[in-house]
Protein backbone atom coordinates (compact mmCIF):
# COMPACT_ATOMS: atom_id res chain seq x y z
CA UNK A 1 0.00 0.00 0.00
CA UNK A 2 0.95 3.35 -0.11
CA UNK A 3 3.08 4.83 2.16
CA UNK A 4 0.78 4.93 5.58
CA UNK A 5 2.26 7.84 7.79
CA UNK A 6 -1.48 8.41 9.33
CA UNK A 7 -1.26 4.55 9.90
CA UNK A 8 1.90 4.30 11.49
CA UNK A 9 0.75 7.31 14.09
CA UNK A 10 -2.29 5.90 15.07
CA UNK A 11 -0.40 3.00 15.36
CA UNK A 12 1.71 4.21 18.10
CA UNK A 13 -0.68 6.08 19.98
CA UNK A 14 -2.61 2.63 20.61
CA UNK A 15 -0.08 0.07 20.59
CA UNK A 16 0.59 0.63 24.44
CA UNK A 17 2.76 -1.99 25.72
CA UNK A 18 1.86 -4.30 23.62
CA UNK A 19 4.84 -7.25 23.42
CA UNK A 20 5.65 -7.75 20.07
CA UNK A 21 6.74 -10.71 18.22
CA UNK A 22 10.17 -12.16 18.68
CA UNK A 23 11.25 -12.47 14.71
CA UNK A 24 12.76 -15.50 13.98
CA UNK A 25 16.41 -15.95 12.26
CA UNK A 26 16.69 -16.27 8.62
CA UNK A 27 17.05 -19.93 7.20
CA UNK A 28 17.97 -19.70 3.94
CA UNK A 29 20.66 -16.56 3.51
CA UNK A 30 21.30 -15.50 -0.24
CA UNK A 31 24.37 -15.31 -1.86
CA UNK A 32 25.25 -11.60 -2.15
CA UNK A 33 27.21 -10.71 -5.17
CA UNK A 34 30.06 -7.68 -4.09
CA UNK A 35 29.38 -4.12 -6.52
CA UNK A 36 33.06 -3.34 -4.62
CA UNK A 37 34.92 -2.81 -8.34
CA UNK A 38 31.97 -0.45 -10.06
CA UNK A 39 33.86 2.56 -11.12
CA UNK A 40 31.08 4.69 -8.50
CA UNK A 41 31.15 2.22 -5.49
CA UNK A 42 32.25 4.44 -3.28
CA UNK A 43 29.88 7.63 -4.56
CA UNK A 44 26.89 5.75 -4.13
CA UNK A 45 27.79 3.49 -1.17
CA UNK A 46 28.78 7.06 0.79
CA UNK A 47 25.12 8.27 -0.69
CA UNK A 48 23.46 5.34 0.84
CA UNK A 49 25.39 5.52 3.99
CA UNK A 50 24.00 8.96 4.42
CA UNK A 51 20.15 8.09 3.41
CA UNK A 52 20.06 5.18 5.78
CA UNK A 53 21.21 7.62 8.83
CA UNK A 54 19.32 10.60 8.30
CA UNK A 55 16.45 8.33 7.92
CA UNK A 56 16.99 6.12 11.37
CA UNK A 57 16.45 2.99 9.31
CA UNK A 58 18.11 -0.25 10.27
CA UNK A 59 19.09 -0.86 6.85
CA UNK A 60 18.86 0.32 3.35
CA UNK A 61 19.20 -0.79 0.08
CA UNK A 62 19.90 0.86 -3.17
CA UNK A 63 20.52 -0.13 -7.10
CA UNK A 64 21.36 2.14 -9.53
CA UNK A 65 20.98 1.05 -13.45
CA UNK A 66 21.73 3.67 -16.06
CA UNK A 67 23.44 3.26 -19.61
CA UNK A 68 27.39 3.40 -20.24
CA UNK A 69 27.47 1.70 -16.44
CA UNK A 70 27.42 -1.37 -15.34
CA UNK A 71 24.23 -2.21 -12.33
CA UNK A 72 25.03 -1.18 -8.82
CA UNK A 73 23.26 -2.62 -5.65
CA UNK A 74 24.03 -1.89 -2.27
CA UNK A 75 23.40 -2.58 0.80
CA UNK A 76 23.93 -1.26 4.50
CA UNK A 77 22.84 -2.04 8.01
CA UNK A 78 20.74 -4.74 9.51
CA UNK A 79 17.98 -6.56 8.30
CA UNK A 80 16.82 -7.98 11.49
CA UNK A 81 17.80 -6.21 14.38
CA UNK A 82 17.10 -9.61 16.94
CA UNK A 83 19.82 -11.32 15.68
CA UNK A 84 22.11 -8.46 14.58
CA UNK A 85 21.48 -10.08 10.63
CA UNK A 86 23.16 -7.73 8.05
CA UNK A 87 21.25 -6.81 5.13
CA UNK A 88 22.39 -7.78 1.79
CA UNK A 89 22.12 -6.87 -1.54
CA UNK A 90 20.09 -9.99 -2.93
CA UNK A 91 17.09 -9.60 0.59
CA UNK A 92 13.62 -10.34 -0.07
CA UNK A 93 11.74 -7.37 1.30
CA UNK A 94 7.95 -6.10 0.78
CA UNK A 95 7.62 -3.69 -1.88
CA UNK A 96 4.09 -2.36 -0.77
CA UNK A 97 2.18 -0.52 -3.22
CA UNK A 98 4.70 -1.03 -5.77
CA UNK A 99 2.75 -4.05 -6.29
CA UNK A 100 0.21 -2.23 -7.68
CA UNK A 101 2.20 -2.00 -11.02
CA UNK A 102 2.41 -5.74 -11.70
CA UNK A 103 -1.21 -6.05 -10.89
CA UNK A 104 -1.68 -3.06 -13.45
CA UNK A 105 0.13 -4.89 -16.48
CA UNK A 106 -2.04 -7.75 -15.41
CA UNK A 107 -5.54 -5.88 -15.64
CA UNK A 108 -3.29 -4.34 -18.98
CA UNK A 109 -2.83 -7.52 -20.99
CA UNK A 110 -6.59 -8.62 -20.22
CA UNK A 111 -7.57 -5.58 -22.11
CA UNK A 112 -4.38 -6.50 -24.99
CA UNK A 113 -6.66 -9.63 -25.18
CA UNK A 114 -9.96 -8.33 -25.08
CA UNK A 115 -11.11 -10.19 -22.35
CA UNK A 116 -10.95 -5.95 -20.86
CA UNK A 117 -11.94 -3.18 -21.66
CA UNK A 118 -11.34 0.32 -20.08
CA UNK A 119 -14.92 1.39 -19.84
CA UNK A 120 -16.34 -2.01 -18.59
CA UNK A 121 -18.56 -1.22 -15.45
CA UNK A 122 -17.52 -2.82 -12.18
CA UNK A 123 -20.94 -4.00 -11.13
CA UNK A 124 -20.51 -5.88 -14.81
CA UNK A 125 -17.13 -7.10 -13.93
CA UNK A 126 -18.09 -8.20 -9.98
CA UNK A 127 -21.67 -8.11 -10.00
CA UNK A 128 -22.16 -8.85 -6.28
CA UNK A 129 -20.84 -5.15 -5.99
CA UNK A 130 -23.98 -3.67 -7.43
CA UNK A 131 -25.92 -3.36 -4.43
CA UNK A 132 -22.91 -2.49 -2.28
CA UNK A 133 -20.68 0.26 -3.96
CA UNK A 134 -22.55 3.33 -4.25
CA UNK A 135 -22.57 3.96 -8.18
CA UNK A 136 -20.86 0.84 -8.86
CA UNK A 137 -22.52 0.98 -12.40
CA UNK A 138 -21.02 3.65 -12.90
CA UNK A 139 -17.34 3.34 -11.91
CA UNK A 140 -14.70 1.29 -14.77
CA UNK A 141 -11.80 -0.20 -15.35
CA UNK A 142 -10.51 2.25 -15.71
CA UNK A 143 -11.53 4.53 -12.79
CA UNK A 144 -10.24 1.82 -10.71
CA UNK A 145 -6.62 1.73 -12.33
CA UNK A 146 -6.23 5.50 -12.05
CA UNK A 147 -7.78 6.18 -8.23
CA UNK A 148 -10.71 8.03 -9.73
CA UNK A 149 -13.23 5.62 -8.49
CA UNK A 150 -14.37 7.89 -5.46
CA UNK A 151 -13.94 4.36 -3.50
CA UNK A 152 -12.52 4.84 0.76
CA UNK A 153 -9.28 3.23 1.18
CA UNK A 154 -9.46 1.89 4.36
CA UNK A 155 -5.63 0.96 5.41
CA UNK A 156 -5.65 5.27 5.11
CA UNK A 157 -8.96 6.29 6.69
CA UNK A 158 -10.52 3.40 8.54
CA UNK A 159 -9.58 3.46 12.54
CA UNK A 160 -11.73 0.27 12.77
CA UNK A 161 -9.36 -1.33 10.38
CA UNK A 162 -6.04 -0.25 11.66
CA UNK A 163 -7.42 -1.09 15.47
CA UNK A 164 -8.01 -4.26 13.77
CA UNK A 165 -4.33 -4.91 13.09
CA UNK A 166 -3.69 -3.27 17.01
CA UNK A 167 -6.08 -5.44 18.45
CA UNK A 168 -5.45 -8.94 16.69
CA UNK A 169 -3.24 -8.90 13.79
CA UNK A 170 -3.76 -12.65 13.26
CA UNK A 171 -7.50 -12.38 13.05
CA UNK A 172 -7.10 -9.80 10.32
CA UNK A 173 -4.70 -11.45 8.33
CA UNK A 174 -6.96 -14.54 7.95
CA UNK A 175 -9.02 -12.31 6.42
CA UNK A 176 -10.24 -12.98 2.43
CA UNK A 177 -10.61 -10.01 0.20
CA UNK A 178 -14.11 -10.86 0.01
CA UNK A 179 -14.09 -10.30 3.69
CA UNK A 180 -11.84 -7.12 4.04
CA UNK A 181 -14.63 -5.54 1.31
CA UNK A 182 -17.54 -6.41 3.03
CA UNK A 183 -16.59 -5.53 6.53
CA UNK A 184 -14.74 -2.24 4.94
CA UNK A 185 -15.70 -0.91 2.06
CA UNK A 186 -19.24 -2.42 1.11
CA UNK A 187 -21.47 0.12 1.82
CA UNK A 188 -19.42 3.18 2.33
CA UNK A 189 -20.29 6.40 0.54
CA UNK A 190 -18.28 7.52 -2.36
CA UNK A 191 -15.08 10.56 -1.92
CA UNK A 192 -17.16 11.93 -4.80
CA UNK A 193 -18.80 10.80 -8.12
CA UNK A 194 -16.43 8.32 -10.29
CA UNK A 195 -14.13 10.25 -12.36
CA UNK A 196 -14.92 13.59 -11.12
CA UNK A 197 -12.12 13.32 -8.55
CA UNK A 198 -8.60 11.57 -7.08
CA UNK A 199 -8.11 9.93 -4.40
CA UNK A 200 -5.66 7.31 -3.71
CA UNK A 201 -7.64 3.68 -2.92
CA UNK A 202 -6.31 0.58 -1.87
CA UNK A 203 -9.35 -0.65 -2.21
CA UNK A 204 -9.52 0.00 -5.86
CA UNK A 205 -6.70 -2.75 -6.14
CA UNK A 206 -8.12 -5.08 -4.00
CA UNK A 207 -11.15 -5.20 -6.79
CA UNK A 208 -8.68 -5.39 -9.49
CA UNK A 209 -7.11 -8.39 -7.90
CA UNK A 210 -10.80 -9.76 -7.91
CA UNK A 211 -11.53 -9.08 -11.45
CA UNK A 212 -8.95 -10.31 -12.55
CA UNK A 213 -9.25 -13.63 -10.90
CA UNK A 214 -12.52 -13.64 -11.92
CA UNK A 215 -11.33 -12.99 -15.86
CA UNK A 216 -8.60 -15.60 -15.74
CA UNK A 217 -9.91 -18.18 -13.44
CA UNK A 218 -6.61 -18.53 -10.91
CA UNK A 219 -5.07 -17.20 -8.33
CA UNK A 220 -3.80 -13.33 -8.74
CA UNK A 221 -0.19 -15.07 -7.35
CA UNK A 222 -0.49 -17.32 -9.91
CA UNK A 223 -1.34 -15.30 -13.10
CA UNK A 224 1.61 -12.89 -12.18
CA UNK A 225 3.50 -15.89 -12.04
CA UNK A 226 2.71 -17.06 -15.73
CA UNK A 227 2.89 -13.37 -17.19
CA UNK A 228 5.57 -11.90 -15.19
CA UNK A 229 7.59 -13.33 -12.65
CA UNK A 230 8.54 -16.27 -14.30
CA UNK A 231 9.01 -15.31 -18.36
CA UNK A 232 11.12 -12.51 -16.59
CA UNK A 233 13.30 -15.02 -14.28
CA UNK A 234 12.04 -13.04 -11.45
CA UNK A 235 13.16 -16.54 -9.13
CA UNK A 236 12.81 -14.36 -6.04
CA UNK A 237 9.42 -12.39 -6.15
CA UNK A 238 6.22 -13.81 -5.68
CA UNK A 239 2.84 -12.61 -4.00
CA UNK A 240 1.30 -15.68 -2.09
CA UNK A 241 1.41 -15.79 1.50
CA UNK A 242 4.71 -17.40 2.59
CA UNK A 243 6.91 -18.22 5.58
CA UNK A 244 8.01 -14.64 5.69
CA UNK A 245 11.25 -15.52 7.71
CA UNK A 246 13.96 -14.85 5.38
CA UNK A 247 12.22 -11.25 4.44
CA UNK A 248 13.88 -8.17 5.74
CA UNK A 249 12.39 -7.21 8.98
CA UNK A 250 10.17 -4.52 9.32
CA UNK A 251 10.67 -1.26 12.19
CA UNK A 252 9.01 1.67 13.48
CA UNK A 253 9.73 4.69 15.91
CA UNK A 254 6.53 4.26 17.98
CA UNK A 255 6.37 6.76 20.39
CA UNK A 256 9.08 9.11 18.67
CA UNK A 257 12.05 8.57 20.79
CA UNK A 258 14.31 6.91 18.28
CA UNK A 259 13.72 3.69 19.42
CA UNK A 260 12.19 1.07 16.66
CA UNK A 261 10.10 -1.54 17.10
CA UNK A 262 9.77 -4.40 14.80
CA UNK A 263 6.49 -4.28 13.11
CA UNK A 264 6.39 -7.12 10.51
CA UNK A 265 3.74 -8.78 11.90
CA UNK A 266 1.44 -5.50 11.32
CA UNK A 267 3.60 -5.30 8.22
CA UNK A 268 2.02 -8.81 7.33
CA UNK A 269 -1.32 -8.31 8.29
CA UNK A 270 -1.76 -5.08 6.28
CA UNK A 271 -0.82 -6.68 2.92
CA UNK A 272 0.58 -9.95 2.49
CA UNK A 273 -0.93 -11.73 -0.26
CA UNK A 274 -3.25 -8.69 -0.98
CA UNK A 275 -3.09 -6.89 -4.38
CA UNK A 276 -2.62 -3.30 -3.24
CA UNK A 277 0.59 -4.43 -1.69
CA UNK A 278 1.48 -7.94 -0.91
CA UNK A 279 4.56 -8.95 -3.34
CA UNK A 280 7.88 -9.65 -1.84
CA UNK A 281 10.36 -9.17 -4.21
CA UNK A 282 14.76 -7.98 -4.35
CA UNK A 283 16.29 -4.76 -5.59
CA UNK A 284 17.35 -6.77 -8.61
CA UNK A 285 13.97 -8.19 -9.40
CA UNK A 286 12.10 -5.08 -9.18
CA UNK A 287 14.97 -3.53 -11.91
CA UNK A 288 14.26 -6.63 -14.11
CA UNK A 289 10.58 -5.52 -14.42
CA UNK A 290 10.79 -1.93 -14.83
CA UNK A 291 13.46 -2.72 -17.69
CA UNK A 292 10.97 -5.36 -19.16
CA UNK A 293 7.90 -3.10 -18.82
CA UNK A 294 9.55 0.43 -19.58
CA UNK A 295 11.07 -1.15 -22.60
CA UNK A 296 8.32 -2.43 -24.18
CA UNK A 297 8.69 -5.85 -23.05
CA UNK A 298 5.87 -7.01 -21.56
CA UNK A 299 2.54 -4.74 -22.95
CA UNK A 300 2.38 -3.29 -26.61
CA UNK A 301 3.03 0.09 -27.29
CA UNK A 302 -0.20 1.55 -26.93
CA UNK A 303 -1.12 -0.13 -23.87
CA UNK A 304 2.21 1.12 -22.22
CA UNK A 305 1.22 4.26 -23.46
CA UNK A 306 -2.30 4.00 -21.54
CA UNK A 307 -0.40 2.97 -18.51
CA UNK A 308 1.92 6.40 -18.09
CA UNK A 309 -0.47 8.65 -20.16
CA UNK A 310 -1.36 11.07 -16.80
CA UNK A 311 -4.74 11.56 -15.49
CA UNK A 312 -5.63 14.92 -16.16
CA UNK A 313 -8.64 16.47 -14.05
CA UNK A 314 -9.06 20.23 -12.77
CA UNK A 315 -9.56 18.65 -9.44
CA UNK A 316 -6.06 17.94 -9.07
CA UNK A 317 -3.25 20.46 -8.60
CA UNK A 318 -2.25 22.29 -12.01
CA UNK A 319 -5.12 19.79 -13.50
CA UNK A 320 -2.37 16.82 -13.28
CA UNK A 321 -2.82 14.20 -10.82
CA UNK A 322 0.36 12.54 -11.42
CA UNK A 323 -0.75 9.43 -11.81
CA UNK A 324 -1.55 7.14 -14.47
CA UNK A 325 -3.07 3.57 -14.53
CA UNK A 326 -0.83 1.69 -11.32
CA UNK A 327 2.22 4.37 -12.50
CA UNK A 328 3.11 7.26 -10.09
CA UNK A 329 4.50 10.33 -11.73
CA UNK A 330 7.59 11.87 -10.08
CA UNK A 331 9.01 15.01 -10.89
CA UNK A 332 12.45 14.97 -10.56
CA UNK A 333 15.96 17.06 -11.54
CA UNK A 334 16.11 14.75 -14.45
CA UNK A 335 12.33 15.33 -15.70
CA UNK A 336 9.59 12.99 -15.03
CA UNK A 337 9.85 9.84 -13.93
CA UNK A 338 7.61 6.72 -13.84
CA UNK A 339 7.06 3.86 -10.93
CA UNK A 340 5.64 3.38 -7.37
CA UNK A 341 6.21 4.28 -3.96
CA UNK A 342 5.39 1.69 -1.56
CA UNK A 343 5.30 2.03 2.21
CA UNK A 344 3.40 0.31 5.88
CA UNK A 345 3.84 0.83 9.13
CA UNK A 346 7.48 -1.41 8.84
CA UNK A 347 9.16 -0.65 5.26
CA UNK A 348 9.47 1.98 2.48
CA UNK A 349 10.42 1.11 -1.29
CA UNK A 350 10.85 2.86 -4.15
CA UNK A 351 10.99 1.83 -7.77
CA UNK A 352 11.40 4.88 -10.40
CA UNK A 353 12.07 4.39 -14.47
CA UNK A 354 13.97 7.71 -16.00
CA UNK A 355 12.99 7.77 -19.84
CA UNK A 356 15.61 10.31 -20.48
CA UNK A 357 18.53 8.57 -19.77
CA UNK A 358 16.29 4.74 -19.10
CA UNK A 359 17.84 4.88 -15.71
CA UNK A 360 16.51 2.70 -13.29
CA UNK A 361 16.32 3.65 -9.54
CA UNK A 362 15.54 0.99 -6.50
CA UNK A 363 15.36 2.48 -2.98
CA UNK A 364 14.31 0.53 0.14
CA UNK A 365 14.46 1.14 3.95
CA UNK A 366 12.88 -1.13 6.95
CA UNK A 367 11.59 2.19 8.94
CA UNK A 368 8.24 2.85 7.51
CA UNK A 369 8.54 6.42 8.47
CA UNK A 370 9.12 9.04 4.97
CA UNK A 371 12.40 10.27 3.87
CA UNK A 372 14.07 12.68 1.92
CA UNK A 373 14.47 10.76 -1.20
CA UNK A 374 17.12 13.54 -3.29
CA UNK A 375 19.84 11.26 -3.86
CA UNK A 376 18.05 10.32 -6.55
CA UNK A 377 19.03 13.40 -7.89
CA UNK A 378 22.37 13.20 -7.63
CA UNK A 379 23.55 9.73 -8.67
CA UNK A 380 20.93 9.02 -11.78
CA UNK A 381 21.99 12.16 -14.10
Amino acid sequence: MKTTYVFASLLALLVGCEPLDVPQSPTEPCSPVSYANHPRHQTYLTELQQYRQKSNAPGSILLIQKPGEPRWIGAVGKSNLEHQTDIQVCDQFRVGSITKMFVAVAALKLQEQGKLRFDDRLATLLPGTADRIPQADQITLRHLLSHTSGIVDPPNESIAYQLSIVDDYQERFSLTTGQLLTKYVYGKSLHFAPGSGWSYSNANYWLLGQIIEQKTGQRLHDVLDDWIFRPLGMNDTYLEVRDDRNVVRGYADLYGNGRLYDVSHWDRADSDGEADGGIISTAADLATFADALFNGKLLTESALSEMIKPTLLPTCPNGDCEYGLGVEHWKTGLGTAYGHNGGSVGIEANLLFFPKNKGIFVLYKNNGNGSDKSLMDRVMP
